[in-house]
């Protein structure tokens, strides 16, 4: 069976692939991120529908390449775009996922003119924060001159694939609630596109914090770790993990620090002294990464009775 055009759009996907035996083809695994092309999907559909797919490394699986494109949450103009190249009634109609758009009034502040009153005000208030110009590059920070976002600061994330998956709005006057986010889904990993997964990570609250930690920082956007998270640090090669969290989710922080443990993370917990990361700056809290404890099974006995 002749497969190229399926084959091309998954390369559209998952970028370029390398034939293996047996009608597999190998891609670079977007779950692990690992160097090698570890993630194998048999392009010949069998008589009940299904392709196979598997990376050797992170174990990450599944028995049709629909099932795929939902664990990556791929795009519906991409996945349309697989799903058309599959024998029919194979892998059944593909659900589209939800699809987050940047307001349309969003202006990235890097190129906002120095007449703007907005964008200066909200330059100055960065400014005070710690923020600096290559930061508003860096994570695209952007603000809105109207509609239901008028005034306010966007935030975006993107994952893996540069993808947006999110954003924060964020007031800066105290005229607002203080964040007006959009009606998406949270079970992201906010940030993806900028974490290195073979690196110690920093799991905080809020996205000031991550930027002001400045490197492997990512932003629960509350008290809980979103389920994609969790089985993201799962499945990679993270072997380290900081848990900064405010006082007030001592007991989350503890809950997470003895799953991870239980899966053979090294596990530390940042004591955050009743000041946030953006509260208290770069070097203040790289002190305390640096001092902080490795947690095990014997002293976590210990965080739990002094969380009673």
């Amino acid at each position: 069976m002749d497969y190229t055009f399926l084959l091309g759009s998954l390369e559209n996907i998952l970028g370029k692939s390398h034939k293996r035996a047996r009608g597999n083809h190998a891609f670079n695994c977007p779950f692990c991120n690992h160097r090698k092309p570890k993630l194998e999907i048999n392009m010949a559909t069998n008589e009940e529908g299904k392709n196979f797919w598997e990376c050797w490394v992170c174990q990450t699986r599944g028995t049709t390449i629909r099932s795929l494109l939902f664990q990556l949450k791929t795009p519906t103009e991409l996945a349309s775009e697989v799903m058309k190249y599959l024998p029919k009634g194979s892998n059944y109609s593909y659900t589209p996922t939800e699809v987050v758009q940047l307001p349309k009034e969003y202006q990235p502040l890097y190129s906002a003119t120095t007449t703007s009153i907005i964008a200066n005000k909200i330059r100055k208030y960065l400014y005070e924060r710690g923020l600096t110009d290559n930061d508003f590059i860096k994570y695209g920070i952007g603000y809105c001159t109207g509609g239901d976002y008028g005034g306010r600061i966007i935030i975006p994330s993107y994952n893996a694939s540069n993808q947006l998956n999110f954003f924060v709005a964020r007031s800066h006057d105290g005229n607002y609630f203080k964040y007006k986010n959009p009606e998406a889904s949270k079970d992201i990993i906010f940030f993806e596109n900028l974490i290195n997964w073979n690196q110690p990570v920093v799991l905080c609250e809020g996205v000031f914090d991550a930027m002001a930690i400045r490197r492997n920082a990512i932003p629960i956007l509350g008290k809980s770790i979103s389920d994609e998270l969790q089985k993201k640090l799962l499945r990679s090669t993270v072997k380290d993990i900081y848990i900064a969290l405010d006082s007030d989710a001592t007991k989350k922080a503890i809950e997470y620090t003895e799953k991870f443990i239980n899966l053979g993370k090294r596990v530390y917990l940042v004591n955050l002294k009743e000041k946030d990361p953006s509260e208290m700056g770069f070097n203040a809290f790289t002190h305390l990464i640096q001092t902080a404890e490795e947690v095990t099974l014997n002293t976590l006995m210990r965080y739990k009775l002094e969380s009673i």
